[in-house]
């Protein structure tokens, strides 16, 4: 398939994915000066500004669900580097943490935002967690859904293949069959999840990896991440210090089965350290609003709405 074609396939079925929620979605590409990229935003509904950060080989789609439980929110979902139709990204050598600051103030600056609610999952939930600590005035709250990379310290070895050198742009890159890929997300994001997702869902998600320079993209970020988290002292790990010195209202929402890339125990116990973060672990996997969408979208609802207390159900 061309690019042209990947391209024109992932709009159409991206586009079926919102309107199977009643969604009417408002897109552009912001150029940005500093870092040099275009990034992708959609957006959905008014009020308050809430801006969703998805996570590694998924699509701005994935929200779909979630944000049609949260009418009364303005909510921007981003195309990360390299995704649906955001720019690609070389990482060699590149400071993720400070190159993702730059990326989203300049994003914000461009919406005309001062400031946002953030929504991450997972490798968005770490760039969440950074942006809170290095850009504090842009950040009025944080829910942070899924293993948030190696924020939490977590080793994501399985995932240490995709960061090597050739082999890992090849994997990423080549066309996947139809049942390969379902594999691929059965594995990440749990066979329950998978069988409630529409399949223009799936679709999408597929072709939003389809673009040129998405393989290097993934692959040289995942290097330098990890090359990060090896260092001494690790560059993108956070530390005990750099967790309290959160201020924000923080949610940290996983579910039950969640714990490929680190056990709840553990993640809870990092989570503590956030000043009066709120934790709850919610039945699922990797995306629990696939799994059980009314209780995660009232979770986050009434956390950004009230700053209403979530219940302290912390692993035994």
């Amino acid at each position: 398939m061309s690019q042209r074609s990947a391209s024109t396939a992932f709009s159409a079925a991206e586009a079926k994915v919102f309107a199977n929620y009643g969604l009417e979605p408002r897109s552009q590409v912001l150029g940005l000066g500093q870092p040099e990229v275009r990034i992708r935003a959609v957006e959905i509904g008014s009020g308050e500004p809430v801006l969703f950060l998805h996570g590694f080989s998924l699509c701005t789609a994935h929200w779909a669900p979630l944000v049609a439980q949260l009418p009364t929110f303005r909510c921007i979902a981003i195309d990360m580097p390299g995704h649906g139709g955001s720019d690609s990204v070389n990482y060699d050598k590149v400071d993720l943490r400070r190159w993702s600051k730059e990326m989203l103030t300049a994003v914000l600056d461009r919406l005309g935002l001062d400031s946002v609610h953030l929504v991450g999952h997972s490798q968005g939930a770490m760039l969440g967690l950074f942006l809170a600590l290095d850009a504090p005035e842009r950040v009025r709250s944080l829910v942070a859904i899924g293993t948030p990379a190696v924020a939490f310290g977590a080793p994501l070895s399985s995932l240490r293949v995709l960061a090597r050198r050739g082999i890992g742009q090849l994997l990423l890159s080549i066309p996947k069959p139809r049942g390969m890929y379902r594999r691929v997300l059965a594995d990440t994001l749990g066979e329950h999840a998978l069988a409630t997702m529409p399949i223009d869902l799936i679709r999408a998600t597929y072709l939003a990896t389809q673009r040129r320079g998405f393989g290097r993209t993934v692959s040289t970020y995942l290097r330098e991440m990890f090359q990060g988290a090896d260092a001494q002292p690790p560059r993108y790990v956070l530390s005990d210090d750099e967790l309290a010195r959160i201020r924000q209202p923080v949610a940290v929402l996983l579910g039950s089965n969640d714990d490929r890339y680190q056990s709840l125990t553990e993640a809870s116990k990092r989570a503590a350290l956030i000043p009066g973060a709120r934790f709850e672990v919610l039945p699922g996997g990797h995306e629990p609003w696939l799994d059980d969408l009314d209780r995660c979208a009232d979770r986050i609802s009434r956390f950004l709405s009230s700053g209403v207390e979530l219940p302290d159900r912390r692993p035994q």
